[in-house]
C-alpha cells in the first residue's frame, strides 16, 4: 500500500467496530453507587467513533480533491491539443506554425501519457497488483539512463550538473525499469524546482553494505511540517512547499517512488534545511545477495527499428477504449497481421468462434475488469 496514515486507512472499519460495540452494550446499568459500570468504556467507544468518522470525512475530501486535480491536470494539455488541431484543420497555417503545432500536440500528448501512467501505477499499488521483474541490476547504468533526459531538460534552464557514480555500488537485485523510474522522478523533481543557474548534484555510493543514490538540488527547499507527509498517497503538499495542483500536478510521483523503493527492500527519504536551502532525496537499496540466482535483468532488450513481419497471423485485440485498439490494429496491420477487435469480454468470446485467432492480446486494465473475466 501507499504510505497512508493508519487512521485514514482504517477509518471506516474503526467506525463500524465502535458502533457495533455500542449497540451490543445496550443501555448502561447503574451500580449501587448510581454510576454506570460501562460508562468509561462507552465514552471511549464514542470518542473512537468520532475520531474514525472525522478521519473518513477527511479521506473523502482528499479523494475529491485528488479527482478534481486529476481532471484539471488532464484537461490542461487536452485544451492545447484540441486548440492546435482546430487551427491545423483550417489549412491556413504556414509551415513554421504547423511544425510548432505538431510539436505542441506531441508534447502535451506525452504529458497526458505521463499523467495516465501515474494514475495506473497508483491504482496498481493500491490494489496490490504492481509486480516487479527482478534481476541483477547495474545501478550505474540505471542512473546514467535517467540522467540523459534530465540533462536535456536542465540545459534549457541553464542548470549546472555534478554526477559522481561509484561502480562499487552495484549490482543490486531488482527491476531495472522501475528503479530507473524512481531515479527519473527524483531528477525531474530536482530540475523542476531548481531555479535557472542553479546546481544539481547526483551521487551513487556504496554505504553500509548497501547502495545509495542521492539527488541534491538548490531549489526552494521543503518546509519542516511538510517532510513527514511528503510521501503520502493523497495530494496534500508538494516538495518545496507548494500545494498539489498549484502546478497542475497530481502529487503521485513521489509516493509512487517511495513505494517502489519499499518493494525493492529499500527506503526513500527526503531532507531539507528549510526554505531557500534546497532539498536532498536519498534512495537506499540493499546490494545483491549471494543467494539471488535469477537470470540477470539489467541488459535491456534491443528494439528493432523496423517491425517484424507477421504475414497472415490472425490477432484478436480485446481492449477499450476504441482508439487504443484501433492504433494497435493499425500497427499490427502494417506488419502484415490480420486483426479483429473486441470491446468487451462477451464480444471477444463471439470473435473466438468466428475469427479463429492465432494470437489474443488482452488489455487487463479494461473497465469492469473485463480483461480478467475474458481470460478466466
Amino acid at each position: 500500500m501507499f504510505r497512508v496514515p493508519a487512521p485514514r486507512r482504517y477509518a471506516g472499519l474503526e467506525a463500524t467496530k465502535a458502533m457495533r460495540r455500542l449497540e451490543e452494550a445496550g443501555p448502561a446499568v447503574s451500580n449501587e453507587r448510581g454510576k454506570s459500570g460501562r460508562e468509561p468504556e462507552n465514552r471511549r467507544d464514542v470518542l473512537r467513533l468520532e475520531q474514525a468518522l472525522a478521519e473518513a470525512e477527511r479521506a473523502c475530501r482528499a479523494r475529491d480533491e485528488m479527482l478534481s486535480t486529476a481532471a484539471h491536470a488532464l484537461r490542461t494539455p487536452l485544451t492545447a491539443i484540441l486548440g492546435w488541431v482546430n487551427l491545423l484543420r483550417t489549412g491556413e497555417l504556414d509551415a513554421a506554425t504547423s511544425a510548432r503545432a505538431v510539436e505542441t500536440i506531441e508534447r502535451n500528448a506525452r504529458r497526458q501519457a505521463e499523467i495516465i501512467a501515474d494514475l495506473i501505477d497508483a491504482a496498481r499499488i493500491l490494489s496490490g497488483r504492481l509486480r516487479l521483474i527482478r534481476g541483477r541490476v547495474d545501478l550505474v547504468r540505471v542512473v546514467e539512463a535517467a540522467l540523459g533526459p534530465a540533462r536535456a531538460a536542465a540545459e534549457a534552464k541553464d542548470l549546472r550538473w555534478h554526477a559522481a557514480l561509484d561502480p562499487a555500488a552495484a549490482p543490486v537485485w531488482g527491476d531495472p525499469d522501475r528503479l530507473q523510474q524512481v531515479v527519473t522522478i527524483l531528477l525531474s523533481n530536482a530540475v523542476k524546482f531548481t531555479p535557472a543557474g542553479g546546481r544539481i548534484e547526483v551521487r551513487l555510493e556504496r554505504v553500509d553494505g548497501g547502495a545509495e543514490v542521492r539527488v541534491r538540488d538548490e531549489g526552494a527547499g521543503i518546509p519542516a511540517p511538510a517532510l513527514p507527509r511528503l510521501f503520502d498517497c493523497l495530494p496534500q503538499v508538494q516538495p518545496h512547499g507548494e500545494s498539489a495542483g498549484s502546478r497542475g500536478q497530481l502529487g503521485l510521483r513521489l509516493p509512487i517512488a517511495w513505494h517502489l523503493a519499499e518493494l525493492h527492500g529499500g527506503t526513500l527519504t527526503a531532507a531539507s534545511e528549510g526554505a531557500g536551502r534546497g532539498a536532498t532525496f536519498t534512495l537506499r537499496l540493499p546490494l545483491r545477495l549471494a543467494g539471488d540466482t535469477e537470470a540477470p535483468a539489467d541488459e535491456p532488450a534491443s528494439v528493432p527499428l523496423t517491425g517484424p513481419r507477421l504475414e497472415g497471423v490472425r490477432v484478436l485485440l480485446v481492449s477499450d477504449p476504441v482508439p487504443s485498439g484501433d492504433e494497435m490494429a493499425g500497427s499490427l496491420g502494417g506488419c502484415g497481421a490480420v486483426t479483429a477487435t473486441a470491446e468487451s469480454a462477451e464480444e471477444a468470446m463471439r470473435e473466438l468462434a468466428g475469427f479463429a485467432p492465432d494470437v489474443i492480446v488482452v488489455d487487463l486494465e479494461m473497465s469492469g475488469e473485463q480483461g480478467y473475466r475474458f481470460i478466466e
